[in-house]
């Protein structure tokens, strides 16, 4: 256990240090009169983009405590032995022990972090204008989420604890083949089944948006199936736009804030670079590489298991909820360390989209519509490389820029 316990510490050090430096650049920083004038915003912006980016970072940073406090309450401080014993307090014939531990672990979690997302959504968000949610919608999403999060959580355990019983040494090769599926099962009913419960979607109307939109979708053999607009105004004032479908035609959605921000040219250049991620096959890409990566990292955690707990003579260390919830806890610490290099495969991807939105759009449109929702965003001007190396999916403004202008 001296290990985790190192390797919880490390991350938590690292994460803090790492926020800490990017508010100390955030605030810092210096930018020219060229590229305030470059962006086509003025001091005012700099400011109010600063300041609601160093928030999200001291938010962030609260999560993180908050969150790493219970994990090591759980793992280091009995703290699964209270677990435990409280499960047994719960009378429903379906749920055993085991299945009580990992929904009572769930659950603290939820509402330890409730909070946090409250504070995030009706002070940092409201305060600089992008929250449009009431109270009453954000208890019901809460609501939603929880149980149907809950549900999922208690299917897999199930299915882990009788691998975990059944299948001896190869539990955690059956259980990758299920956690693949799942994720897999999630993207081909998200559009229909999930989204629907948090979104109306109606079809798109727009005569010239459709006209436009067909003539890019004949041109890149684009199998589209359906146009929607969401109401994503009803939560935010952000801006995105995205397509689902694994199989056969995709679906193409607008936030009806996107509609209201760009003009047909534009969404026309967004869509080109959407459809540049499936041409290029990233999604296939990305999927091996995520499948690839769990599978190492499951069989990795298959043998700490092994090794760490051989000398433990408590059986009820070993149990199957006890050996989730580390998994559960172990989970993030490494993705942490791997966000550099899966940030970096991430900001290729999108500079390869760019690349193909230019071939079949202008791509002064789609400097616009960047520069457009960039500004509309309050997106960071500026960030310190150590932490765009870990956090940053896509390039930075200016970076995408210059190479949409090659």
């Amino acid at each position: 256990m001296e290990l985790l316990f190192f390797l919880v510490i490390l991350y938590l050090t690292s994460k803090l240090l790492l926020d800490y430096h990017q508010i100390n650049f955030i605030s810092n920083a210096d930018v020219s009169r060229n590229e305030i004038s470059r962006l086509g915003i003025d001091d005012t912006f700099v400011d109010q983009s600063n300041n609601y980016n160093i928030f999200k970072i001291k938010i962030s940073a609260i999560s993180t405590l908050v969150n790493s406090a219970l994990i090591i309450f759980v793992l280091f401080l009995d703290g699964y032995s209270y677990l435990y014993n409280y499960s047994n307090l719960i009378t429903i014939s379906f749920i055993n022990n085991e299945l009580g531990v990992i929904l009572i672990y769930f659950l603290i979690s939820i509402l330890i972090n409730l909070p946090i997302s409250y504070y995030q959504t009706f002070i940092i968000e409201e305060s600089f204008g992008f929250n449009k949610m009431t109270k009453n919608l954000f208890i019901k999403d809460t609501l939603i989420t929880s149980i149907f999060s809950l549900i999922i959580i208690s299917i897999l355990f199930k299915l882990f604890e009788i691998l975990y019983v059944s299948a001896n040494d190869l539990w955690w090769f059956y259980m990758w083949i299920i956690f693949i599926l799942t994720n897999l099962i999630a993207a081909y009913v998200f559009p229909t089944i999930i989204a629907p419960l948090f979104n109306k979607f109606t079809k798109l109307d727009n005569p010239e948006l459709i006209k436009t939109i067909d003539s890019l979708v004949a041109e890149t053999k684009f199998p589209v199936n359906d146009l929607y607009v969401m109401d994503g105004s009803k939560r935010s004032a952000h801006s995105n736009a995205y397509f689902t479908g694994l199989f056969g035609k995709k679906r193409i959605v607008f936030f009806d804030t996107l509609l209201e921000m760009l003009s047909a040219s534009e969404l026309k250049s967004v869509l080109a670079h959407e459809i540049g991620h499936y041409k290029k096959r990233h999604i296939f890409k990305s999927l091996i590489l995520f499948s690839f990566i769990s599978l190492v990292f499951i069989f990795i955690f298959h043998l700490f298991v092994q090794t760490t707990f051989t000398e433990f003579d408590n059986l009820q260390s070993l149990t199957p909820s006890f050996i989730a919830i580390l998994f559960i806890v172990i989970s993030p610490l490494i993705s942490f360390f791997l966000k550099p290099f899966l940030s970096s495969f991430s900001r290729k991807n999108e500079f390869e989209a760019d690349n193909y939105a230019k071939e079949y759009s202008e791509k002064q449109h789609l400097i616009s519509s960047l520069l457009k929702l960039y500004r509309g965003n309050l997106s960071l001007i500026k960030s310190s490389p150590l932490y765009s190396a870990f956090y940053y999916s896509h390039p930075s403004v200016f970076d995408r820029i210059e190479n949409l202008e090659k």
